[in-house]
């Protein structure tokens, strides 16, 4: 079963790395991590300190991965879809642009009747559609441009 990726969920715990959750702890592991990293040496002193070295090696990775986990509402991707009679356009971008700057865009790339519609993608709160029917003013371009706000208490990582 896929997970749906708009239910919000919580988070990974930190890592804790402790001795519960020790690979030595685990013989099926160390001997599945021997093969693996040094199957082609004699059993013995060799394979084991190859072994503790990856471990040492794979401990701060995890630490370093779990670390740069994004805030729920962190900003992925920002999609700009123009439709109009001649077809659709669609770029996409890093961040929003600024209501004026939407407004001067359109006013360079769209046709009275163009629908306008600026998606934004968030870490986990998924994907939040805005659209208008151009031209519009500075009130629409503010609403099409705002930055989408979790609500407080939501699962925050």
């Amino acid at each position: 079963m896929s997970p749906d990726h708009n239910v919000p969920t919580e988070p990974l715990s930190p890592f804790q790395g402790g001795a519960a959750a020790h690979p030595a702890r685990q013989a099926w592991l160390l001997e599945e991590l021997e093969q693996w990293f040094a199957g082609d040496l004699p059993d013995g002193r060799d394979r084991r300190r190859i072994v503790a070295q990856a471990l040492r090696s794979a401990t701060e990775d995890a630490h370093h991965w779990l670390d740069q986990r994004l805030p729920c509402d962190h900003l992925l991707r920002v999609d700009l879809h123009l439709c109009n009679k001649a077809g659709p356009r669609h770029s996409v971008f890093p961040s929003l642009p600024t209501p004026l700057g939407l407004l001067l865009i359109c006013l360079d790339q769209c046709q009275v009747g163009d629908e306008v519609v600026l998606v934004q993608e968030l870490a986990k709160s998924g994907r939040v559609e805005a659209r208008a029917t151009w031209p519009f003013g500075m009130d629409e371009a503010e609403t099409l441009t705002r930055p989408v706000r979790v609500p407080v208490g939501a699962n925050q990582a």
